[in-house]
């Protein structure tokens, strides 16, 4: 088995079940990462800032698909054709990305609201004075 024919099976071994169940589990284990409010308002910022970025690009873009060919020729239809599909093709490029960046902005925004919900409950509950009058000790 050739280095390259390896590494491609190792590849598979390490995804296996990704491709059959449809699942992103893996087996691969030992990374942590974590963020704080901060981060992830900066993230979620980037985020937004990238979505629009294309929506700027998607403005300009929409004269990509409005070329006039330069005569009534066949060349210059077919080429004027040509390049309207590719600017077609780049515009639908665009709104995806603009809309997957939009998209996870949206479910970092989320994941932040619900953290900063639990941090809230959890600052109520250890604030509240117990049945006794006593406070609980941190």
């Amino acid at each position: 088995m050739s280095n390259g024919q390896a590494h491609h099976a190792n590849i598979q071994t390490q995804l296996g079940g990704m491709f059959t169940t449809h699942t992103t589990d893996g087996t691969i284990t030992g990374g942590t990462f974590t963020y704080n409010e901060s981060d992830m308002r900066t993230i979620i910022n980037n985020w937004r800032e990238l979505a629009d970025s294309y929506d700027n690009s998607l403005d300009r873009a929409h004269r990509l698909a409005r070329i006039e060919p330069p005569a009534e020729d066949f060349a210059s239809r077919a080429h004027a054709a040509a390049a309207n599909r590719s600017g077609d093709s780049y515009k639908h490029y665009v709104e995806h990305n603009r809309d997957y960046c939009s998209q996870q902005a949206d479910l970092c925004q989320k994941a932040l609201d619900h953290y900063l919900g639990i941090e809230q409950n959890n600052t109520i509950e250890i604030s509240k004075t117990a049945p006794d009058g006593s406070r609980p000790r941190i």
